[in-house]
């Protein structure tokens, strides 16, 4: 979780993170005080995301919904983080359509 927490300090996409053991979610906004939601952000961090390999499901329009397998190693879930920070950043950056 605290992985998440500076991805979110890294990217004003994100509007807010939170979790319940494995179960993540992750909200993205157009406007952190508005919080308006990043609804096409959202589906592009997605397709990114599922080109490099990691898959999941996207909640409400905008909140990004991981629930890996209670199996996973640690590496895997780093690995998992940093294909969704590198979306992230692409789809920021107007580099994913």
């Amino acid at each position: 979780m605290s992985q998440l927490k500076k991805m979110k300090e890294r990217h004003p996409l994100i509007g807010d993170v939170r979790g319940l053991g494995l179960f993540l979610g992750v909200e993205l906004v157009k406007d952190r005080s508005t919080k308006e939601r990043a609804i096409d952000e959202a589906e592009a961090v997605m397709y990114s995301a599922l080109s490099k390999g990691l898959g999941f499901k996207i909640t409400m329009g905008n909140i990004l919904t991981l629930t890996p397998p209670l199996i996973i190693t640690k590496k895997e879930m780093d690995q998992a983080l940093n294909i969704l920070e590198k979306a992230i950043g692409e789809v920021a950056n107007g580099n994913f359509h």
